[in-house]
């Protein structure tokens, strides 16, 4: 399964629509897992059609729209938004599948995960306490 983790200083990019870079992680190699790859300028439908390209499947990130989410999503990617962290925890993180520890909540989000599911197995739709924002 390949990964892209966008970038920015070590961390995790804050916003995906302006991140320059992703690093691929292929979770089914030993060997040499890591990639960085340059993401095109353009909008965030451009740079989410150069991922498919790139054959990812999944897609860690900070910040991104609901209609970015749902365009990702509906191209198959499973997207994981609202992530910050050091890149390299973010990542050791994922490949040990738990990803999903609030611990990688963006700052000031207040919205405890959203697009991400809660305890139940559901999906919270964001806002805060799952409500509509």
């Amino acid at each position: 399964m390949i990964a892209a983790f966008t970038v920015w200083n070590g961390r995790i990019a804050p916003v995906f629509d302006v991140a320059g870079q992703a690093l691929l992680v292929n979770s089914d190699t030993q060997q040499k897992p890591y990639s960085t790859i340059e993401l095109p300028a353009g909008s965030a439908a451009e740079k989410l059609l150069f991922l498919r390209q790139q054959q990812v499947q999944v897609l860690v990130c900070g910040a991104m729209t609901r209609y970015t989410s749902r365009y990702a999503q509906g191209m198959g990617i499973e997207v994981f938004p609202f992530i910050a962290g050091d890149q390299q925890e973010v990542i050791t993180s994922w490949l040990n599948q738990n990803l999903q520890d609030n611990k990688f909540s963006m700052p000031g989000c207040g919205c405890n995960g959203c697009f991400r599911k809660n305890q139940r197995g559901r999906q919270n739709r964001g806002g805060r306490n799952g409500r509509q924002i």
